[in-house]
């Protein structure tokens, strides 16, 4: 039986031994420098190119209190916020807002000409019945370790990787650069 790992980027099988992707091109020896820490700063940044979901938890993130805060408050989407997949969260505080709303409706025995049929169940009822299905699911990956969060190359790392004069060379370059743009 062969054995092989996959890329944590495009999910492509690679060999035990290969030091890189071969469909697109991530070396692996730097996913042990990523930290969810610095997937979250890209992701607000809009920096979507230096961000990977990867299933390999980053030492900054707990297995246990992720799997706690999934179990406990996971069908409110607060392991989604935690590991920073924001668009997933503002889905499930929506559909907890339209179910809220729903059950408003029926405890006050309120009910628009909407409701008589089932678009209102599509609407109101339908979304959380997804969330509720991805927290089950959430659950599961993360016991199986299939859970993606979202990494990135942490910024001490790559400035430690340097040489300290060789930064302030850049650094100063840089600011040289701005200075002669903004002169123009």
């Amino acid at each position: 039986m062969i054995k092989y790992k996959k890329c944590p980027r495009c999910n492509a099988k690679n060999g035990l031994n290969d030091n890189k992707c071969f469909n697109c091109g991530l070396i692996f020896e730097r996913m042990k420098k990523t930290t969810n820490r610095a997937g979250k700063q890209a992701l607000r940044k809009k920096e979507f190119n230096k961000v990977v979901y990867t299933s390999e938890l980053p030492k900054d993130l707990n297995k246990w209190k992720l799997f706690f805060l999934t179990l406990f408050f996971g069908l409110f989407g607060v392991h989604y916020a935690y590991v920073g997949r924001k668009k997933i969260f503002i889905f499930t505080i929506i559909s907890l807002f339209l179910l809220l709303i729903y059950s408003l409706f029926i405890y006050f025995n309120v009910y628009p000409v909407f409701f008589e049929t089932n678009l209102a169940l599509i609407i109101f009822v339908m979304p959380y019945v997804f969330v509720m299905i991805l927290y089950f699911s959430c659950i599961v990956q993360i016991l199986t370790n299939t859970f993606k969060v979202p990494v990135s190359i942490d910024e001490e790392y790559i400035i430690e990787s340097l040489d300290k004069n060789v930064v302030t060379n850049i650094l100063k370059d840089v600011k040289n650069n701005k200075d002669l743009k903004n002169e123009k």
